[in-house]
């Protein structure tokens, strides 16, 4: 039977609204990023200040949040007038690793004749703020909060920068030159999109892999000292995700007859899920216990416990995927627009040659003749798209969530932990939504499948091939079984800025349906295109499409809907009345 049903997606109105709210909604991070950034960086455009440094020690006690902060006074004069200051960084009080304060007193503790045992009366610059010289630091903001900020910005800029695309080109499709597109240009939204997984691999891999497998690698050279445990112990840290544990082993040794001390217990550092293990390993380190350790023979308040990667080293791994979904999509879509029917012209000496090749590439995308091949596509292919995407949307939300809503430090501190979770929570929503799809595509690919025949092939308007199907496995007995052949027209059109493209199903015929068992698990059945109808054609704007879909419901499991494009040849000249 014959279809005037048409389906239109338009891209009007709608998406521009949903884009200038998504919009709105995405900027409040991406300026709480620029606000956050420039706090962190602020104070290094404070006044430079001579100043002398009194006292410089760091303060070890367990049962602050924050276990080590530094014991400091430094005074300095402005205008005339001295004044005392006790504040390290602008936007911290303390850290949770002896090793990061232990290396800025090292700094000040290095004299012309080797380090100080102690620092007292040491000259030094702090950087002091325009118009309250009573509020100082000794040494400004540290990258970390810097990054950490920029991060948060390019974060939130990412979904700001969707919204506009979804405003300026309605949710359409704009080709890379900036025109519109027809369906046939590359889409401006998945270039973004892939980008932004591509420089987040990029961005792990600069930033957190390269520079640990530095580390890793140099300590090879690193020397192996007798230490002394002052505390062992497990620490948690809880959040909206959940409750992750570390080794926290605090220790004291000796190089040159100096006395150092650190917490680094591995490479990595950090916090993950689960106890068990890491309290096994501060029981077999109690207090005052001895133990071997690590150190830095050229920075000797640097020491490590353990430095063998262990499964961790897998890490490595982590943002390689990122890179070849980033990256490679785009390519992919360059490539794509290299092909496309546009550019081939171009390519292309003859208007003839470009047809022939077209139509030569289209019919070897069809169902072939005489030979047995999938009803659908690759379900197990589609599944490992999900899976990988799902994998990395939800490990990515994870990672960013935990960095930002464990921010504690600095005034501002918890504002960020608050909007993170706000900000993430309609991003976990998405990552939840792609649990169950790649939930659903894992048990399709145990559903039926079948394989179909074109028998004869060479179709044209009028004329008749069989076509045969065949069960090729999969668990479940389909309670309802139908083979369509579907017609169907897709045009794409601009409207001012709007483009639309407008998809009329123009022919839909059952070709065979049962509810009887064995009908469904092997058949043939006659598929005769009309006589009056048009063949198949791509071209830039339009195109006509013919296809077989076979339908199966199966009870407790994914219904088949499988598709396959056939091709229609036009008419030769000579077989024209």
């Amino acid at each position: 039977m014959d279809a005037g049903v048409s389906s239109e997606s338009s891209v009007g109105c709608g998406p521009r609204i949903f884009g200038i709210f998504w919009t709105a909604f995405s900027s409040i991070f991406l300026f709480l990023g620029i606000w956050l950034t420039w706090s962190a960086i602020e104070s290094r455009g404070w006044d430079t200040v001579p100043c002398i440094i009194e006292r410089f020690e760091i303060v070890a006690d367990q049962s602050q949040k924050q276990s080590f902060r530094p014991d400091l006074s430094y005074r300095y004069e402005v205008d005339g007038h001295s004044y005392t200051g006790t504040r390290l960084w602008k936007d911290k009080e303390g850290s949770d690793d002896y090793e990061d304060l232990a290396e800025i007193r090292e700094g000040y503790a290095m004299g012309p004749e080797g380090p100080l045992a102690t620092i007292a009366n040491v000259t030094a610059e702090c950087r002091v703020k325009p118009g309250e010289p009573q509020t100082a630091v000794l040494i400004p903001s540290g990258g970390a909060m810097i990054w950490g900020g920029l991060a948060f910005a390019g974060f939130g800029g990412f979904f700001v920068l969707i919204g506009l695309v979804m405003i300026f080109t309605g949710g359409g499709r704009r080709s890379i030159s900036g025109g519109r597109s027809g369906g046939t240009d590359s889409p401006l939204l998945g270039i973004v999109f892939f980008l932004f997984f591509g420089c987040a691999g990029l961005a792990v891999l600069v930033g957190l892999v390269i520079p640990k497998a530095l580390e890793w690698a140099d300590m090879r050279g690193w020397q192996e000292t007798e230490a002394e445990v002052i505390w062992s112990r497990v620490t948690s840290k809880s959040d909206s995700d959940g409750t992750t544990y570390a080794v926290d082993i605090f220790y004291r040794y000796e190089v040159a007859g100096r006395e150092y001390r650190s917490n680094r217990y591995n490479i990595l550092g950090g916090s993950s899920s689960g106890s068990k293990g890491k309290r096994e390993i501060t029981r077999a380190h109690p207090e005052g216990s001895k133990l071997t350790v690590l150190v830095d023979p050229q920075k000797p308040w640097r020491a490590v416990v353990d430095r063998s990667l262990g499964w961790w080293g897998l890490f490595a791994l982590f943002p390689l995927p990122f890179l070849a979904v980033g990256f490679g999509g785009v390519w992919a879509i360059f490539r794509k627009r290299g092909t496309q029917p546009g550019v081939a012209r171009r390519r292309a000496r003859s208007g003839g040659h470009v047809a022939v090749a077209r139509a030569a590439r289209l019919d070897a995308k069809s169902l072939p003749a005489d030979r047995w091949v999938r009803a659908g596509g690759s379900r197990v292919g589609t599944f490992i798209g999900f899976l990988v995407f799902t994998l990395f949307w939800n490990g990515f939300m994870t990672i960013f969530l935990r960095e930002f809503s464990g921010f504690s430090d600095g005034g501002f501190g918890k504002v960020i932990g608050g909007f993170a979770v706000l900000f993430m929570i309609p991003f976990f929503l998405v990552g939840i939504g792609m649990i169950g799809a790649t939930c659903y595509t894992f048990l399709s690919i145990f559903a039926p499948r079948f394989e179909v025949q074109l028998v004869g092939g060479g179709l044209k308007p009028g004329r008749s091939a069989r076509l045969q199907w065949r069960r090729a496995g999969g668990r479940g007995e389909p309670k309802e079984f139908t083979l369509l052949l579907i017609g169907r027209e897709e045009a794409t059109y601009s409207q001012g800025s709007s483009t639309t493209t407008a998809k009329s199903v123009f022919h839909e015929e059952v070709l065979f349906e049962t509810r009887i068992p064995q009908a469904m698990s092997a058949g043939g059945v006659s598929l005769r295109i009309p006589e009056d109808s048009v063949p198949t054609f791509h071209g830039k704007n339009n195109r006509i499409v013919w296809s077989v879909s076979l339908h199966a419901n199966i009870p407790r499991m994914p219904d088949v809907r499988d598709e396959r494009e056939i091709f229609v040849h036009p008419h030769d000249p000579s077989e024209l009345p």
